[in-house]
């Protein structure tokens, strides 16, 4: 079976999105579309404005067959692996052509992945970030730089269907209409970037998005609840004031000693925000990504031993699924890459799905809605 494949967040579902699934089905009339998507806390260190249940939805009503979850100790990564998580995913699934945007669709991106799979070196710098360093080294590599937000992620995917040996053909599809941080929509605009939707929702223009989301992502909206960081700004506050600093120390991606800052920040009289706090903690070592997904990591008490347990058992959580979706399902049952969950039992909830259902359960304070255990998989 040849099976398509997208690494997605959808935070919203927006009609770029849709755009992107139509252009595969266009290319790839027979093949099923699976998505791995990230649950309710997302890569760049943030929860999603809906629960990973809505935007599975949305995703199978525009133009998706399958739509799984990747786990949150696979989503809370830089970009080589959280591509890493996806891919792992894809393959398990026996998907046989990944699909995705790019600002430069032209780029021959398993061609850098190889050339850039051999770059070494520690990249520690007092006055960059490890960002800046690697990005240098790539356009050293390549011959000119990667640095678009897409493009950097198409790369990212390259890179690991290389290591990972994963028989996958790759289709860059152009972006079209507005930039990945364009963050306001256009008055004549029918696409427009993710962060632009949210802009508008958060800043009480959500009149603004109908032209540029599908229908049901407006519906969605308008139900809500819409989340963004302040909704759990008090419970980070909380956790940053109340726990010790050898226990912030013990959270996954702290180095450098950079607890003491997190918590140094968070006492002072102009961290009303999170948004505030965040640039009282910025230096030049730690980008606001980096930041934004420690800060994560501390309101999921995410540690190392989660992502190093995760790693050696891999699984991820079906949301949602059509007949198409079904048959890929039924095919994957036969190989052992990665567990398919279906349902979250008492039992795993206490066991490997912990960080998972621990996630869940914070998105639930603000959210209202269980969002694992007694929860099966949406049927279209």
């Amino acid at each position: 079976m040849q099976i398509a494949g997208v690494i997605a967040e959808y935070n919203p579902f927006h009609n770029g999105h849709r755009y992107q699934l139509a252009q595969i089905r266009q290319m790839a009339p027979k093949m099923p579309i699976v998505v791995a998507m990230s649950g309710n806390f997302l890569q760049r260190g943030e929860p999603a404005c809906l629960d990973k249940w809505t935007r599975a939805k949305e995703a199978i009503l525009n133009g998706a067959d399958l739509v799984v979850e990747i786990p949150v100790a696979a989503c809370m990564q830089p970009a080589d692996r959280f591509a890493q998580g996806g891919i792992a995913v894809l393959k398990a699934l026996g998907v046989s052509d990944l699909f995705f945007g790019a600002e430069h669709a032209d780029y021959a991106f398993l061609d850098y992945a190889n050339k850039v799979l051999t770059i070494k070196g520690d990249f520690k710098a007092k006055n960059k970030s490890y960002a800046q360093m690697f990005q240098e080294a790539v356009t050293q590599a390549v011959g000119h730089s990667v640095d678009q937000p897409n493009d950097l992620l198409g790369l990212s995917y390259a890179k690991q269907i290389v290591k990972l040996k994963a028989a996958m053909n790759l289709h860059p599809i152009q972006r079209v209409g507005a930039a990945y941080h364009d963050e306001h929509i256009g008055n004549l605009a029918q696409i427009a970037s993710a962060t632009a939707v949210r802009t508008a929702v958060l800043s009480g223009n959500e009149d603004q998005i109908a032209a540029v989301v599908p229908a049901q992502t407006a519906h969605d909206i308008q139900a809500g609840p819409f989340l963004a960081w302040d909704d759990f700004w008090p419970y980070l506050q909380y956790n940053l004031i109340n726990q010790p600093i050898d226990a912030l120390g013990a959270i996954y991606g702290m180095a450098e000693g950079i607890e003491y800052r997190l918590k140094e920040c968070v006492l002072k009289a102009e961290a009303n925000s999170f948004e505030q706090w965040l640039k009282l903690v910025k230096n030049k070592r730690f980008t606001y990504t980096r930041l934004s997904r420690l800060a994560c990591a501390i309101l999921l008490h995410l540690t190392p031993d989660d992502v190093i347990n995760y790693q050696k058992a891999p699984y991820a959580r079906v949301l949602a699924f059509n007949q198409k979706g079904q048959e890929v399902l039924h095919a994957a049952k036969k190989t052992e890459d990665c567990r398919l969950l279906a349902k979250i039992s008492q039992d795993d909830r206490k066991k490997f799905f912990l960080p998972d259902y621990r996630a869940g359960k914070i998105y639930q304070l603000q959210n209202g809605h269980e969002q694992d255990v007694k929860r099966a998989p949406l049927r279209f």
